[in-house]
């Protein structure tokens, strides 16, 4: 079994590999999100002056707006495990002339940071691939000022997502899966009824609130479909990138062969369902 120090290298292995897909396709997802990013903003009570935290921040979001929700006299700082998705964010900040918006290379689980430096804290779709995400969520809290709130996203469900089953569920008739370790790093690693309560809890916060927000997540072709989810999963990625270029090809025809009844007119449209939560210290 990998060691904790294993996961994270696999992880910030994994995620830099993705970092070029998620700069072309991270402003298609922001407009499929639902406006996820300003939930999370709104749910970690981001005010004009505040000082905030943005944890995976990936290609840019929910740094982004938040750094104008801070605006004026606030300033946000953004980290990312990989140095290569600080990179794209800091490449996008730089882009919209956000110069409260400030990137970091850093491991959630263990923040740099003094204690109570924030006024609140946000991460989208990063909690979930924390060797520990118990320890994550306690480094936020010991981070986060006296009464400041967290927001965050996870997935809910497989069963709720096929934007990403779609691809998984045939994948094992490619390449061997084993069987998912529900404690390990994962898309769906928070998804099970109570568990994001249950990590914000043991990591020491208090007023916990879940609530399911099913988005619609559309795609002008199949191909497009295709080239999106391979360019933005991670895991997905490295699954893939084990196939020969015979068997992508056979992989990618029986996707697009599970995925007729959800196109019309050439459009693909699969549902996702972030599980979204809040929290305060």
């Amino acid at each position: 079994m990998p060691t904790p120090e294993e996961l994270t290298g696999q992880q910030r292995a994994q995620w830099s590999a993705a970092a070029a897909g998620w700069e072309k396709w991270g402003d298609w997802f922001d407009r499929n999100s639902g406006n996820l990013a300003g939930w999370l903003c709104d749910a970690a009570g981001l005010k004009p002056g505040h000082t905030a935290l943005d944890l995976a921040c990936g290609a840019g979001q929910p740094s982004v707006t938040a750094a104008g929700r801070v605006r004026p006299g606030g300033r946000v700082i953004a980290t990312d495990l990989s140095a290569d998705m600080v990179a794209v964010t800091r490449r996008k900040a730089q882009q919209l002339g956000l110069d409260n918006l400030d990137v970091q290379e850093m491991d959630a689980q263990a923040l740099t940071f003094p204690d109570a430096t924030f006024d609140a804290a946000t991460c989208r779709f990063g909690l979930m691939f924390c060797p520990d995400p118990v320890k994550a969520a306690s480094e936020i809290r010991r981070v986060l000022k006296p009464g400041a709130r967290f927001a965050t996203a996870v997935w809910d469900v497989p069963a709720k997502n096929p934007f990403f089953t779609s691809i998984m569920g045939v994948l094992g008739e490619f390449v061997p899966l084993p069987p998912p370790d529900p404690a390990a790093p994962g898309v769906f690693r928070l998804a099970p009824p109570g568990e994001l309560e249950r990590v914000l809890k043991a990591g020491g916060f208090g007023s916990v609130t879940v609530e399911a927000r099913p988005i619609m997540l559309t795609y002008e072709s199949l191909d497009q479909y295709w080239e999106i989810q391979t360019a933005l999963a991670a895991p997905l990625r490295a699954a893939i990138a084990s196939l020969s270029a015979e068997k992508v090809a056979q992989l990618k025809a029986r996707v697009f062969e599970s995925l007729a009844p959800n196109v019309a007119g050439g459009v693909v449209k699969l549902a996702a369902v972030p599980l979204c939560a809040a929290a305060i210290k």
